[in-house]
């Protein structure tokens, strides 16, 4: 049989970089076949995605050798936009492949550009939002979709241009756990009816191993491992397992060189630290949430999950008043803080966005950490700089000081944010999908911090849509659907409750999916 890719002593060196980002790689796929690509972050998946797709050598400058072979044919010889309708490719940020103002028109905006009949492109919109569970988003303009909700909407415009090859780099990170056994579900079935060839790029393993034939492990620019469903079977997932992130040991670590308090904790307060009374708002004409109330109390890490665009984004910026409430009131340490200015309520509040790329500002990644806190912080600049420094170096971004923030991947900019606003020490963190990009290892060390802050009196909400993690490090659920807060209880009673309401695909034990369980023979 024929391989839809073939792939040669691949070796790639980005422009200015002395490290190969991809070393000697060698790799074939067969039509019809669906490998998991997976490793530590930073370790060459998302370049080898790029090369996949032809956008490396062409549209990333640097020193390419080997070769890239899409049905029989080198990428650097197909003319530009030539693998368009062969490979499809679904990137880590969504938000940056998306170039309309409507739903329908960016899901027909491929087809289009492929010359498809005007009623052949409709049909293919429809098929594709249906596959995604998205129709109800037809006629939303993007720029009203939550993250999740954006990347429902790249899936559905690669769909949309009936691929050979679908490649995608963490289809499942913004994405709800519902929507993401949907989405796998469209493209195992693709696989199986249409032949269509699936990579996807991975960390979240444990509802992609089910659908997996091959299961590759990346290192250091490397294809370390390599490991076939019949291998799977029988149980060989130890090394694969590895980058999960089922918390199957809490490894503490000492964080005391990251705060200004004492060693000594923080005894927690009774008074809540953050309270919310009936909060309405939304965007333009649309009301997204409706009489939100609950607390938060010092020392907490609470969970706020729910399904995509359910309001959960909405919530978190409207606390620190990006977007203006229509109603309702905050109160933070018993002072108001609904009329506040953005920059007064950062002081308090330390907010990590669900997409980095929206706070990323300066040209080096030490001068990015230090930002925040030159405005912010109380402490002299020498503490700030030491407290920096460490935190770099716990997150593993030290060794890109002086690099320009924009040249890191996801995850690694995700740490970045991180650490710019841990620097200034608020006694509240808010964190959109701070998983997301994330290894285990880099998952364990976030969360090792998170606890130290919680340790020290400090509190944490945080959007997950990781169970086994809510289960593990956080002590209550808040469960927003449609636009309120449909559960709020301890984390062990809130999956009761949740278990009862019949989402089932927000409990711990729906992780752990054996092989066979739902994909082939």
């Amino acid at each position: 049989m024929t391989p839809v890719i073939e792939i040669n002593q691949l070796t790639f060196t980005y422009q200015g970089e002395q490290n190969a980002a991809l070393s000697q790689v060698d790799l074939r796929l067969y039509p019809g076949e669906f490998i998991t690509i997976t490793g530590p972050s930073g370790c060459g998946k998302s370049t080898l995605a790029m090369c996949l797709a032809g956008f490396i050598p062409t549209a990333f400058p640097g020193e390419m050798m080997g070769e890239v072979l899409i049905q029989g044919h080198d990428t650097r010889k197909y003319p530009e936009g030539g693998l368009s309708g062969i490979v499809g490719l679904v990137q880590q940020d969504p938000e940056g492949q998306l170039c309309t103002l409507t739903v329908a028109d960016e899901v027909a905006f491929g087809p289009e550009n492929l010359c498809v009949p005007p009623e052949e492109i409709r049909s293919r919109v429809i098929t594709s939002l249906e596959a995604v569970d998205g129709m109800h988003l037809f006629h939303r303009q993007v720029h009203t979709l939550s993250g999740g909700e954006k990347q429902r909407v790249a899936i559905a415009s690669v769909l949309a241009m009936k691929p050979a090859l679908l490649i995608l780099d963490e289809p499942t990170a913004n994405l709800d756990p519902r929507c993401t056994r949907e989405v796998l579900q469209v493209l195992a079935k693709l696989q199986r009816e249409q032949a269509v060839s699936l990579v996807i790029i991975e960390h979240r393993l444990e509802q992609v191993l089910p659908w997996t034939d091959r299961l590759i492990r990346m290192d250091q620019g490397r294809i370390a491992s390599s490991i076939d469903r019949a291998v799977m079977l029988q149980g060989g997932l130890e090394a694969a397992s590895q980058t999960s992130y089922v918390p199957e040991a809490f490894e503490s670590c000492d964080q005391s060189r990251h705060s200004k308090a004492s060693d000594e904790e923080v005894s927690v307060a009774e008074q809540a630290l953050l309270s919310v009374e009936h909060l309405q708002a939304g965007y333009e004409d649309r009301v997204v949430l409706s009489d939100v109330s609950f607390q938060l109390s010092p020392g907490e890490t609470v969970a706020l999950m729910g399904d995509n665009g359910s309001g959960k984004t909405t919530l978190i910026l409207s606390l620190l008043g990006i977007i203006k409430p229509s109603g309702g009131k905050i109160w933070f340490q018993q002072e108001e803080m609904t009329g506040k200015k953005v920059a007064y309520r950062a002081r308090h509040m330390g907010l990590v966005f669900q997409n980095p790329h929206h706070q990323l500002f300066e040209n080096s990644v030490w001068r990015e950490a230090l930002l925040p806190a030159s405005f912010l912080s109380e402490t002299s600049s020498d503490a700030v700089e030491e407290i920096t420094g460490n935190l770099l170096e716990d997150f593993h971004l030290i060794q890109y000081r002086e690099k320009n923030p924009f040249t890191l991947s996801l995850g690694e900019k995700k740490r970045l944010a991180l650490v710019s606003v841990l620097a200034y020490g608020p006694s509240l963190l808010i964190l959109d999908e701070p998983l997301v990009g994330q290894d285990r290892e880099r998952m364990l060390t976030l969360m090792n911090v998170l606890q130290y802050h919680r340790r020290q009196g400090g509190s944490v909400l945080m959007v997950c849509h990781e169970p086994a993690v809510v289960e593990t490090f956080c002590q209550r659920i808040l469960f927003v659907k449609d636009g309120s807060i449909a559960i709020d209880a301890p984390t062990a009673e809130a999956f009761q409750m949740l278990k009862a309401q019949g989402h089932h695909e927000y409990l711990p034990a729906c992780g752990h999916v054996q092989i066979g369980e739902e994909g082939g023979d």
